[in-house]
């Protein structure tokens, strides 16, 4: 999913191409790229977290970033989140480790608030060393379709995930939108007046 940052559509800065065009392209391509990478970027992430409990730094790690930069006359950046399923065991609770007996399975709290136990559910260390959420199935039954979940191996061993990077931002891009493009607004404004007065 890649979702683009551009000029067009912000209010009253056709004038400003016509008076000094050069200034002007510059000093969008420089909005654009730094409050993308910035104040935009801030602000898609704290909008994704209200509603989803990602972990602390969980966006930070090239999962949510700036794909591609906007320059000389492609005034538009693009961002991308991460399409892959996040596993449920980024949002099990403090205090749950693989390896621990939970007489009633393992709690986690995928929207920030909202805590839910899965019952019969367990963390188990997986061969990348990263920690999955599963749960045991007899042979031939698998978790219900609602369910996003993935079987490991033959063993009825399935594990569970919660939505990526890529479908939150997907919810949210609509939503921060116009206060991105405030920002690129203001931005420009301060850009173009200090290149116009310099040089």
């Amino acid at each position: 999913m890649t979702v683009s940052v551009l000029a067009r559509g912000l209010k009253d800065i056709e004038r400003y191409f016509e008076q000094l065009p050069e200034v002007a392209e510059k000093s969008i391509v420089l909005a654009i790229n730094d409050v993308s990478s910035k104040k935009g970027m801030t602000l898609i992430r704290k909008t994704m977290r209200a509603q989803i409990s990602f972990p602390k730094g969980y966006l930070e790690k090239g999962r949510l970033a700036v794909f591609r930069k906007a320059y000389k006359g492609r005034p538009e950046a693009t961002i991308r989140g991460r399409d892959r399923a996040t596993s449920l065991a980024r949002f099990a609770l403090p205090g749950q480790a693989p390896g621990q007996k939970r007489k009633f399975g393992t709690r986690v709290q995928v929207q920030p608030g909202a805590v839910r136990n899965m019952k019969r559910s367990f963390l188990i260390k997986l061969k990348n060393n990263n920690v999955g959420l599963a749960m045991r199935f007899p042979a031939g039954q698998a978790p219900e379709k609602s369910q996003a979940a993935v079987p490991l191996g033959t063993s009825g061993l399935w594990l569970f995930y919660g939505p990526s990077v890529e479908q939150v931002f997907r919810d949210v891009a609509e939503e921060v939108k116009p206060a991105i493009g405030d920002m690129i607004e203001a931005e420009f404004y301060r850009q173009f007046a200090r290149m116009a007065r310099y040089g």
